[in-house]
């Protein structure tokens, strides 16, 4: 059954991707649609033919050869289960994020379930671990939590961040779900949108100075209007805040 699945920017410039044509890139992530949750989908070029270009003028036999290519670039992988002729995704978890996943009827090889199997190092990897170790530095450097608030708390102004987090934390804690960036995010969104867990003195001042450590840009602002300059005028970076009287 198709699924919606997401497509990061970042993959349209990622080297890998950059090296195919635009049919290559066209069944790649047609594939991701038709796969299982787990990245995995049967090894049947009439299947991918009538799934992806179903009114192309494409022969089976072409769509076979654009699959092999993908197979080649190391970006899915064959194998058999019972008798089964399937695909695998490569490196499935950073192209899709899936909160519930539907488990597999299929089982994957053992080799593929650890880490030993990797692809050549992309951009789109390369995005990822950074993101990880910065979410990871923010735990150690920020009062422990499991990621950085302060720059949410600078998009959000009139929301109290910690105090959400606490609130969040308690009920993925109730409800036995995981403590997840994404789902307070959309936590916070909520909170400002209805106007729930408002912090004090939000019209008092701050100052935001740029990230780059070679630009001296900054800007004073009211906290409300601080969404308004999340980018330095001067050389275009992230903008970082620092709360003033």
């Amino acid at each position: 059954m198709a699924r919606k699945r997401m497509i990061d920017p970042k993959f349209w410039a990622d080297d890998k991707m950059m090296a195919l044509t635009p049919m290559h890139r066209l069944l790649f992530i047609g594939i991701w649609n038709f796969s299982d949750d787990s990245g995995i989908h049967k090894n049947n070029d009439s299947m991918l033919k009538a799934e992806i270009f179903p009114c192309d003028s494409i022969e089976t036999e072409d769509v076979g050869i654009l699959k092999d290519d993908l197979i080649k670039e190391n970006l899915i992988v064959p194998f058999t289960d019972n008798g089964t002729e399937l695909l695998h995704v490569k490196n499935w978890k950073i192209y899709q994020y899936i909160q519930k996943p539907v488990p597999s009827k299929y089982s994957l090889p053992e080799d593929y379930r650890t880490p030993t199997v990797t692809v050549q190092s992309n951009r789109i990897e390369k995005n990822k671990t950074e993101k990880k170790v910065v979410e990871e530095t923010s735990a150690t450097t920020s009062s422990n939590l499991p990621f950085d608030l302060k720059a949410l708390q600078g998009e959000y102004p009139k929301v109290d961040v910690e105090f959400s987090f606490d609130k969040y934390q308690s009920y993925c804690q109730t409800k036995g779900n995981d403590v997840e960036f994404t789902g307070f995010q959309n936590w916070v969104k909520k909170d400002a949108r209805e106007g729930w867990n408002e912090r004090k003195n939000v019209e008092s001042t701050m100052t935001l100075y740029c990230s780059q450590e070679d630009c001296d840009g900054q800007v004073r602002c009211k906290g409300d209007q601080a969404w308004k300059h999340k980018v330095c005028k001067k050389c275009g970076n992230m903008n970082v805040d620092k709360w003033g009287i």
